[in-house]
């Protein structure tokens, strides 16, 4: 935006110079440009309107041609990569409803969320936060405190109800408290950021248009997605024949799921929760078209139907039932890949991106130690078990709303931790949701934490070994990157077990 700005001050300028010919054919140049760019975006839209509708008519082979194989015919993602017109929409030409709606959900989400205490309280505005963080930042209270005060199954908040949240960490302005924000990260102390317009912009492309992320995805091609029919999902690695005694698997598992089959069930526990008719019967036009589009496939080759052993092969009463966490993992090593999930996803994020430090030096702290983006989309109600990683992280939303609950590394001894040694290492063993499992671990009643609801355009920054806890209040889009691990809180984790190196 300031580049934009300042490049047209520059040319405003020197139209009063010396030179109005060289400014004339500039013009004429930017309208050309202009010009090609629209015929080039109306060309792409009208073959992709084509393309879809033979598709519809004669078969996937419409789209590849007769000697695809299996695979290209059922990736729709190369073709929208293939095609995709990246053009640099100026800020002027954002579609003013879009912006009303952006306007209306933000007012929402903070009609919905208000802090429950205010500068007098905490000692500080965390709004308007000192440069230099206070001694006892970020505020903290009892797990029983915070977790009575909103249990974490209870998601679903409709107006005029809302929620009080025990937050204590500070929210910075990108644009006005850079400096602030960049104090704590050096810090390393947990903050919010927003208003990044970079950030903005991609999270209103996801978030306004749930068909975005569904035509550069699609529905044929297949991500890993966790599954469980309970909503709440514990991390486990199984190694070896050594389980602890008496150990019982969690009941998540991992399937391969097309992004589209996961959007239609995210949205139907929506509907489902805000009793929305009509979000309920575009629920029920992305199945007819689901199930259409598997008839048509099975139809042009009977093997499909047993290409992929790791599909959800639940009826389709258990997967009403069951919960599912989509990802989507990618790795720099194949971010260069056109057409390609990874690069899509990198081309979407370049702020996450560690080649492109002018964009990404603020989230990507370490690029030597990056580890890729990690995306993971929630539907209303899952919930991630409590844990610490061992490496800084920066999370970001862009789209939806998810609560976070936080502690700081020194409350290790009171997480009720699984050891090193046990399949869900790392992550609490009580039951959250379940003030019974608190009485049978008094240590955990008195862990002292802070949460958070992030909603779209907000990013998180999480020191190494800071715990979390996650529950998806909405259909929601996060993505994360981590770059490199510190130690200032190496001694809190050692303390309870665990080995930072």
């Amino acid at each position: 935006m300031l580049q934009r700005r300042t490049a047209a001050r520059k040319q405003a300028s020197s139209s009063n110079g010396k030179r109005p010919n060289g400014n004339s054919r500039r013009r004429k140049k930017q309208r050309s440009n202009s010009i090609a760019l629209r015929a080039a975006i109306f060309v792409v839209s009208f073959t992709f309107t084509l393309i879809i509708v033979a598709n519809h008519l004669f078969g996937t082979n419409a789209i590849n041609g007769a000697s695809a194989n299996n695979n290209n015919k059922r990736d729709l993602l190369k073709f929208y990569l293939r095609n995709k017109v990246n053009a640099n929409v100026p800020d002027d030409a954002i579609d003013p409803a879009a912006e009303e709606r952006a306007n209306q959900r933000e007012a929402r989400y903070h009609s919905l969320y208000r802090p429950k205490f205010d500068q007098n309280q905490l000692g500080y505005d965390i709004y308007n936060c000192p440069s230099t963080p206070p001694d006892h930042y970020p505020m903290s209270w009892t797990t029983v405190e915070v977790l009575s005060n909103w249990m974490p199954h209870d998601v679903t908040t409709i107006a005029p109800a809302y929620r009080e949240i025990y937050q204590g960490l500070c929210v910075f302005d990108y644009t006005t408290q850079y400096d602030a924000a960049l104090n704590y990260r050096k810090a390393e102390l947990p903050f919010i950021i927003r208003n990044d317009p970079n950030v903005m912009s991609t999270a209103r492309r996801w978030e306004d248009d749930t068909e975005y992320l569904h035509h550069a995805l699609g529905d044929e091609t297949l991500f890993r997605t966790e599954r469980s029919p309970m909503n709440e999902f514990m991390w486990y690695r199984l190694r070896g024949k050594g389980m602890p005694r008496g150990y019982v698997k969690p009941p998540n598992d991992e399937i391969n799921m097309s992004y589209g089959e996961w959007l239609e069930r995210a949205l139907a526990k929506d509907a489902m929760a805000l009793q929305d008719e009509d979000l309920s019967a575009k629920v029920d036009a992305m199945k007819k078209r689901r199930v259409q589009l598997v008839t048509d496939n099975k139809k042009q080759d009977d093997s499909l139907e047993n290409d992929d052993h790791d599909q959800d092969n639940s009826t389709e009463e258990e997967k009403l039932k069951n919960w599912y966490y989509f990802r989507l993992t990618t790795s720099l090593r194949h971010a260069n890949k056109d057409p390609s999930p990874e690069k899509f996803v990198y081309d979407e994020l370049p702020f996450l991106d560690p080649r492109k430090r002018s964009e990404s030096q603020f989230y990507i702290v370490d690029p030597s130690e990056e580890r890729g983006i990690n995306c993971r989309f929630g539907m209303r109600g899952v919930i991630s078990a409590n844990h610490f990683d061992m490496s800084r992280n920066f999370i970001m939303i862009f789209g939806g709303e998810r609560r976070y609950i936080l502690g700081h590394p020194n409350q290790c001894k009171n997480m009720a931790l699984h050891p090193i040694g046990h399949p869900s290492l790392r992550h609490s063993k009580v039951d959250w949701n379940n003030p019974l499992e608190w009485d049978e671990n008094p240590e955990f009643k008195q862990a002292l934490v802070n949460e958070v609801v992030l909603h779209a355009g907000d990013a998180l920054y999480l020191p190494t070994a800071y715990f979390h806890y996650i529950v998806n209040l909405s259909l929601n889009y996060q993505c994360n990157a981590r770059s490199g691990t510190t130690h200032e809180n190496a001694k809190h984790i050692r303390e309870c077990g665990f080995n930072m190196g």
